[in-house]
């Protein structure tokens, strides 16, 4: 069983080692959640999803995605976590009743959807105060 456990964890190292290589050569700035982990551990409502976050890895893949960029010479930007997801891109109004389980993001104080995911990483890209040379039109 303990080989099995190392066998898993070494094709994870590789696999955070081969996206950070390719996101690294990809792009010049790496925008990340800067979280808590273990808070997000204790505050885990079922015992499944505890269980879920502590087989996640995601101090490890963020220390790899960041030594990649570094190393290139390019640049990491983490940004405060909170409400992200909660956030509205366009007016930075907060939707307190958006659930887990809501994939759609929808602003009630200025009506704007759009997925949930992408708008968190907007949120993201917004509190980093980066700005991309060619901003997306389609929005």
């Amino acid at each position: 069983m303990a080989r099995e456990y190392e066998h898993v964890g070494d094709f994870r190292r590789d696999l955070f080692f081969k996206l950070g290589v390719l996101l690294a050569q990809e792009y010049d700035v790496l925008v990340l959640e800067d979280l808590n982990v273990q808070d997000l551990i204790q505050k885990g409502v079922t015992k499944k999803r505890r269980l879920r976050l502590h087989d996640s890895s995601f101090s490890k893949l963020r220390r790899i995605l960041e030594w990649g960029f570094v190393k290139r010479g390019k640049l990491v930007l983490p940004v405060p976590a909170y409400n992200t997801s909660r956030e509205c891109f366009l007016c930075g109004g907060i939707n307190q009743s958006l659930t887990l389980e809501d994939r759609v993001f929808h602003c009630p104080h200025c009506g704007f959807t759009i997925d949930r995911d992408l708008n968190a990483s907007l949120v993201l890209l917004k509190r980093s105060e980066w700005v991309p040379p060619f901003w997306c039109a389609c929005l």
